[in-house]
């Protein structure tokens, strides 16, 4: 039996829907690190212009490194018309970054013109997935994480949290400890956590435990932070 294919509940629902279509087993979970989960695979899916922004803002490798340490296996799947990169202000340091990912991290990287194709690509990995293969859990123990990155991946984990909020929690609670008490009041204060996020929080670290059978929906949908 294949594994699903588990999809961040951050990305566009139109992926979701054509893989459902071209028969894929999908599961929607919030995944940190990460956009999409295949058994040891863990699969990030950024835009060009999410890879140009994030080598602008030097968090890139950053990222690839957690996703690394996250799973078995990385995955970079890279959207968009490359004859873009051209135009860009300084093409050879997005040719530099792609040559990088591949030669140096050894991290994969697939290029797809737009979602579709992205579907496709991501169904041929499901559909050829080793039967065999142990099954893998979302969050794998980081292995060479510096402890303000062990720490932010812990408070990751919570809903609708990507780098950037678990960065503003920790500034503003000091421990990962003082974060996962805090009250919805208290993390209302967070800049850019919200009302409804606060809650989703509150509700998550204070819920009992109810086994596999109960699921925690998310109560609205925020912008991808997690790489």
């Amino acid at each position: 039996m294949r594994s699903p294919l588990v999809v961040d509940s951050n990305e566009p629902e139109d992926i979701p829907d054509r893989l459902r279509e071209l028969g894929v087993d999908v599961e929607i979970q919030k995944i940190a690190p990460g956009d999409y989960v295949l058994g040891p695979i863990g699969i990030e899916r950024k835009t060009l212009t999410d890879f140009f922004n994030s080598l602008v803002r030097k968090r890139l490798f950053e990222q690839v490194q957690r996703l690394k340490d996250a799973y078995p296996q990385a995955l970079v799947l890279l959207e968009g018309d490359l004859s873009e990169i051209s135009t860009y202000k300084h093409p050879q340091s997005v040719l530099g970054a792609l040559l990088a990912l591949e030669v140096k991290e050894r991290v994969p990287v697939l290029t797809t013109a737009d979602k579709e194709q992205t579907a496709l690509v991501l169904y041929v990995l499901w559909k050829g997935q080793d039967k065999a293969a142990p099954e893998y859990g979302l969050r794998h123990k980081p292995k060479t994480l510096s402890l303000g990155q062990r720490q932010r991946f812990l408070v990751e984990g919570l809903p609708n949290v990507g780098e950037t909020l678990a960065r503003n929690l920790l500034e503003r609670f000091g421990t990962v400890r003082s974060v996962f008490t805090a009250s919805k009041a208290e993390l209302e204060r967070v800049p850019k956590i919200g009302g409804m996020r606060a809650a989703e929080i509150e509700r998550l670290v204070t819920a009992a435990y109810e086994g596999e059978q109960t699921h925690l929906e998310d109560e609205e949908s925020a912008p991808d932070e997690s790489l």
